[in-house]
């Protein structure tokens, strides 16, 4: 593997770096890119009162995931923003707090669990495809598939969460967590953050966004601490009551954290998997080909997936090319610390940004293909060059539930619909996570299960 690249040079800040941020918030990817390309592996940058570090190479990632990753916690800034509506969450805490939670979370994400949250899964996008059908003119339906989807993965949600039916008011609350996903990206790069109480359009938005998510969550939870909750029962709302003791805050707040970051990711997942096979089509010609074969139109399980290695691999290469956690969650250095060349100070900033580190042609042959083929044999680029769910001790916890959901959401609706043709890919906007800039509308043809 080549070692970190340097061109000998940093970006000059102009006022502090107003400039960095204000281009941030303007075209975050890009400005990644082009800092990335004028300065090489490690760029130094001012952020009003924060020395910020990008790190763009595997070996800088490794060390700073796997090796001192105690040595940092996550961004206080972006963590106060979000605890105004997750709470003290397993998201959100450290240190020993945080190893205690993980404990008495990762029993809802067991592996024995998942084929019941498939099969909940499976059955709530039959629904959605059967409703698709009937809506279907000429045998050809056209829709926001990004709504769709987000929409779709709030259901599943509901189910796996909370064993609970989809929300009737589903729309207003997928508004809700998007007005929060706007709300965390705004105030997380803003200088300063203006009180809530101001008579502001976004403050009021705010507001209610938050009350709507307290509302489901909340009421959710409290019905069913006082109806009692058995660990046995499938669903992850009952087993975080079992693991957290009943303790109302503590689950609500999990349950909220797991909600709207898992929601959000897969249903940015699975839109951008869908655009990816509308614009291949010898690659959707073989993900259908292979359904086909392997399940006979029958709906697919949790068991079927390990016999799915071309669907699986279109997958991992959307992941690669259009990770919803585009960005993994800014770290802050409690202590000075050594990344193998780079010497940061306490209170000092590092990122990584999985989009470009995955897109690098030093690591990935044509990066910029999508060419699920790469996958489908031993990889061939160093261990931290791609991480769509993270490395270390904070790996995503919920990666392999969201990566079977993505599956089982896929297989079930292209037995169903074929996507018609896009000329190209939708271009990305990156908040809380990557989503298709102005939503994905496309037309979708009826296939008629054998």
């Amino acid at each position: 593997m080549s070692a970190p690249r340097s061109t000998g040079t940093q970006p000059a800040p102009w006022l502090i770096g107003i400039d960095h941020l204000t281009q941030l918030k303007r075209d975050q990817l890009g400005l990644y890119a082009r800092l990335r390309a004028t300065h090489g592996d490690v760029v130094r940058l001012r952020l009003g009162p924060y020395r910020s570090h990008l790190l763009f190479h595997p070996d800088h990632i490794e060390a700073l995931l796997t090796r001192q990753w105690a040595a940092f916690i996550r961004f206080r800034k972006l963590t106060t923003v979000i605890r105004q509506w997750n709470g003290d969450s397993l998201l959100l805490a450290e240190g020993d707090a945080w190893r205690a939670r993980r404990r008495k979370v990762m029993p809802a994400f067991q592996t024995r669990r998942l084929p019941d949250y498939g099969q909940m899964a499976v059955q709530q996008t039959e629904q959605l495809c059967a409703e698709l059908a009937r809506r279907a003119e000429n045998g050809r339906v056209t829709f926001d598939t990004d709504a769709t989807m987000a929409r779709l993965t709030l259901d599943i949600a509901a189910r796996t969460l909370f064993g609970a039916e989809p929300r009737a008011n589903g729309a207003e609350i997928e508004r809700a967590i998007q007005t929060l996903s706007e709300t965390a990206f705004r105030e997380s790069t803003s200088p300063t953050t203006l009180p809530d109480w101001l008579p502001m359009a976004a403050k009021r938005r705010k507001r209610w966004a938050i009350q709507v998510m307290d509302d489901l969550v909340s009421g959710l939870v409290r019905d069913r601490i006082e109806r009692g909750a058995s660990g046995d029962q499938s669903d992850l709302l009952s087993t975080l009551i079992a693991e957290h003791d009943g303790d109302f805050t503590e689950v609500r707040n999990d349950v909220m954290s797991l909600l709207i970051a898992g929601h959000e990711t897969s249903g940015a997942l699975l839109s951008w998997l869908f655009a990816a096979l509308a614009t291949e089509a010898a690659w959707l010609d073989a993900v259908q080909s292979e359904l086909a074969q392997v399940l006979s139109g029958r709906p697919p399980s949790f068991e079927d997936l390990a016999k799915l290695p071309i669907l699986r691999a279109t997958i991992d290469e959307t992941l690669r090319l259009y990770p919803p956690a585009y960005t993994l969650f800014l770290r802050q250095a409690t202590e000075p610390v050594e990344l193998l060349d780079l010497s940061l100070r306490t209170g000092d900033l590092v990122q990584i940004i999985p989009y470009l580190t995955q897109r690098d042609p030093r690591f990935f042959d044509a990066p910029d293909q999508f060419d699920p083929a790469r996958f489908l044999q031993p990889p061939t680029w160093p261990q931290f060059a791609y991480l769509p769910f993270g490395a270390g001790p904070r790996v995503c916890i919920g990666q392999n539930f969201g990566l079977m959901e993505a599956c089982l959401v896929a297989a079930t609706v292209l037995q169903r619909l074929t996507p018609m043709s896009l000329e190209a890919m939708p271009p990305p906007l990156a908040r809380f996570s990557l989503r298709p800039d102005g939503g994905l509308p496309m037309s979708w043809q009826v296939t008629p299960l054998l």
